[in-house]
């Protein structure tokens, strides 16, 4: 994918996600603001190693099994993220994309 059209789409998810954010969340204004430059960066690199992502649902066993365990404590640890503030629980998600995102590249580009 070309680099232009990489940071196109990921700039328009990063808009989407903050301005959603912003239309139902009346507080946080920083951290609001914070979700455009997270959401981007985890969108284009998502976007940039997309095969490495799609070969992980193809993987063993044991590689599944840690899938499981990283979304279900991400889904923990984000729905009670979410109870504190709508912000909040998006930035943490966002956090998590954005580690999976950076290991899956560095691994990607070895």
């Amino acid at each position: 994918m070309r680099p232009a059209l990489r940071y196109a789409i990921s700039l328009f998810v990063g808009l989407i996600v903050t301005g959603s954010v912003a239309e139902f969340a009346g507080t946080d204004h920083l951290l609001t603001i914070s979700l455009l430059p997270l959401y981007v960066a985890v969108s284009s690199i998502m976007l940039a190693h997309r095969q490495a992502f799609v070969s992980l649902s193809r993987d063993a066993a044991p590689a599944r099994k840690r899938g499981a365990i990283v979304g279900g404590v991400g889904a923990f640890t984000g729905g009670f993220l979410l109870r504190v503030s709508i912000p909040a629980g998006i930035a943490g998600f966002g956090l998590m994309f954005l580690g999976m995102a950076s290991v899956i590249a560095d691994v990607d580009e070895l």
